[in-house]
């Protein structure tokens, strides 16, 4: 398991704690209602009526959250003169209106004159004299707002995550990092191909060419690490100044390499309250065609669910409007996205939702983009929708405030390791080869499972239970999970040991750290599957596997197939006279089902149809213990559940430009009300939704007679 390097370097408080303790206030919970909101920029030339309609709009539309950004270079427009009164002004509005502030600071976008550009600022701060400054600044800001009653959480910074920059601070703790790891300079020196004289001469990689890139894979994971402990000491900053708020963060790009920019999201779970993320689809989703968008945003609710659970987690950033400029593709969501993303987002278990944004910014790159007012400062569309849901959340806040999604025995598990091994090593012939190759199977699996009902979990591979008895018989998927430490192959020992199941596909265990290839090795997998691998065939762009358990299955695949050797495993699956695929049954009642190929990016690239009814006949226990789940495999359809005491409400989208009829089966003696959009129809246990394109059913099943739909 990776450890988070915690640095020495970070600084003393920055007041008395006497003078935080005259001023505390009375302790903010984070309630359990579930609220809509919106983002308000605030920025200089606004008037203070202005300011004061838009919360009064908010709290007019039960859309009682508004997260606004504190502007370092507006708060300190020359050096020491601080001005709060704009956003006086603001938090005065929310106040009066009643509207809870969630509270951007910027600690990385410091004023022009102490080497910002005047905008928020992106990254991790690169010096010692940037982070006494960044001090500076939260103090005085949390100081003089902690005690308003209209704040409600800290966001540390907006949108964390970085690739790792080499700057003097960084390279300081990675030495020490790299004499903690290595002891020695022999040591290090022997796997890197160097010839230091000791560890005050290591460089960060210039490049990651090469033969030799184990310095690359050094220097990333202790980034990870290193970027950690630095929004860990954001948190100590504001917690020196205010022990009672909140803290939050909203990680972005989720549906990508999550090493890309360092993202462990589970390790920032110790200093954070809740966990948000941005979900912006013209920025964010390059992996997904149009008619993919709703699984999207279902899948990065799982992520960021899985991540900080059993903490809380919002959508703190959802795309409100239209962006022409400002993203790499230009979208506008309709009113039917709108109600698609963010049922989709309640439907998963979001406490919060707020959209990016309520009202334009006049300059900048983002100008006149994404709002969710026109430029007569009137509702959209979009916002109308927003607010019409808004009202039905309300309406039923005695449901949603204590309701909690269906949790699926099926996890998915995502690895950092493999994902930082692919950014170092990957290359851009084939999605197979690509840096995103563990999440394109990931994808696969996650559309496969979706199509059946409600969809998988999603953990990291270090933050899930291995050992732990559970009550229920488990599935956890290992997606193409192409490096494995010994430890983390023990883990798996222990879980298929209490009985629980292991789908493991692609080139899993294929490497271990530092690109040990573990075939060479002894293949120490073996120990689960109960076979070795043999070797990895080239066979076409798009191979199928054959499988003769369930008789007949054809997987497609992408770019390999491999062989593999027989050990205690049974044969389930054969090409030209060599074992693809093997199953092992544990003493405990586990079960590893070993299919070497990667059978996720060949389900998300060509067709997930194949792999959904695989799926569905070699799990039929842990996928019939959904209450509501689809009768058939479902394209383009998803659904979602949440429970409260017996009564349910199931989400049903249809994320395709085209009409879609999905059958689904419920509970006997459960009556629906429509709450948004067409009502089931059907007779029995089967409910049969007719969506029209890109349409959403929301469905409250009750015991008695349905009432009037909505």
């Amino acid at each position: 398991m990776r450890k988070v390097f915690l640095l020495s370097l970070f600084l003393s408080a920055m007041m008395p704690l006497g003078a935080y303790w005259a001023h505390a206030a009375t302790p903010v919970s984070l309630d359990a209602q579930i609220s809509l909101g919106a983002q308000i920029w605030i920025e200089p030339g606004q008037t203070p009526a202005e300011i004061d309609g838009w919360f009064r709009d908010l709290a007019a539309m039960n859309m009682p959250v508004a997260r606004i950004f504190l502007m370092w270079s507006y708060l300190e427009p020359a050096p020491n003169q601080w001005d709060f009164s704009l956003y006086d002004t603001a938090f005065r509005a929310a106040e009066k209106y009643h509207v809870r502030i969630i509270a951007t600071l910027t600690p990385s976008g410091p004023p022009p004159f102490d080497g910002g550009d005047g905008n928020q600022g992106v990254g991790i701060l690169p010096s010692e004299q940037s982070r006494r400054l960044a001090a500076a600044y939260i103090a005085k800001v949390v100081q003089h707002y902690r005690n308003s009653s209209a704040l409600d959480t800290w966001l540390l910074v907006n949108e964390p995550g970085q690739p790792p920059a080499a700057n003097a601070a960084a390279v300081d703790a990675f030495r020490t990092w790299l004499a903690q790891r290595y002891l020695s300079i022999g040591n290090l020196n022997s796997t890197w191909g160097t010839a230091y004289t000791g560890f005050a001469e290591a460089e960060p990689p210039r490049s990651a060419e090469g033969w030799n890139r184990n310095l690359e894979l050094d220097w990333r994971e202790f980034w990870e690490g290193y970027q950690t402990a630095q929004l860990h000491w954001l948190a100590d900053q504001v917690r020196l100044n205010d022990r009672i708020h909140p803290l939050h963060m909203n990680p972005a790009g989720l549906i990508s390499n999550l090493a890309g920019l360092s993202d462990n999201l589970p390790a920032w779970r110790s200093f954070l309250d809740t966990l948000g993320c941005s979900i912006h689809p013209a920025w964010h989703f390059r992996l997904l065609d149009r008619d993919r968008y709703a699984l999207g945003v279902s899948y990065i609710n799982d992520l960021v669910r899985g991540s900080i659970e059993p903490k809380p987690y919002w959508v703190t950033e959802l795309q409100g409007g239209n962006n022409i400029y400002s993203s790499p593709r230009p979208m506008e969501p309709t009113s039917q996205d709108i109600a698609q993303w963010v049922w989709t987002s309640l439907g998963a278990g979001a406490d919060r939702v707020i959209f990016w944004l309520l009202n334009a910014r006049r300059e900048g790159v983002e100008s006149g983009e994404w709002s969710l007012l026109d430029f007569e400062g009137n509702p959209s569309a979009r916002l109308t929708t927003a607010a019409a849901i808004a009202r039905i959340v309300h309406e039923h806040e005695a449901f949603f405030s204590q309701a909690h999604p269906y949790r699926s025995p099926v996890t998915i598990l995502l690895s950092l390791e493999t994902m930082t091994f692919e950014e170092v090593y990957h290359e851009e012939d084939d999605p197979a080869r690509t840096q995103d190759a563990h999440i394109l199977e990931a994808l696969g699996f996650y559309e496969a499972l979706s199509r059946l009902g409600p969809p998988p979990r999603i953990k990291y591979f270090d933050d899930y239970d291995w050992s732990g008895d559970a009550t229920e018989h488990r599935v956890a998927i290992l997606p193409d999970v192409r490096e494995l430490t010994a430890d983390q192959i023990r883990s798996l020992q222990a879980f298929v040991s209490h009985g629980n199941t292991l789908l493991i596909t692609g080139l899993t265990g294929f490497y271990g750290p530092h690109a040990k290839a573990w075939p060479l090795a002894g293949f120490p997998l073996a120990t689960v599957t109960g076979g070795k691998l043999k070797e990895v065939h080239l066979r076409t762009t798009t191979p199928e596997v054959s499988l003769n358990v369930p008789p007949d299955t054809k997987l497609p695949s992408r770019f390999w197939v491999s062989t593999t050797v027989p050990v205690s495993a049974k044969i389930i699956g054969q090409q030209d006279g060599e074992a693809i695929a093997l199953e092992q049954d544990s003493p405990g009642g586990g079960r590893v089902i070993w299919i070497p190929s990667p059978i996720g990016i060949g389900a998300w690239l060509s067709d997930a149809e194949p792999l959904a009814k695989y799926l569905q006949a070699i799990l039929p226990d842990a996928l019939g213990a959904a209450t509501f789940a689809f009768s058939q495999p479902e394209k383009g359809c998803l659904l979602r559940t949440l429970e409260n005491s017996g009564t349910y409400v199931t989400v049903i989208t249809n994320g395709t430009a085209e009409a879609k009829s999905c059958a689904m089966n419920a509970p006997a003696g459960l009556y629906a009300t429509a709450l948004w959009g067409p009502a089931p129809q059907g007779a029995g246990a089967q409910s049969i939704f007719s969506l029209p394109p890109r349409e959403t059913s929301v469905v409250l099943w009750q015991r008695g007679r349905s009432a009037s739909a909505r």
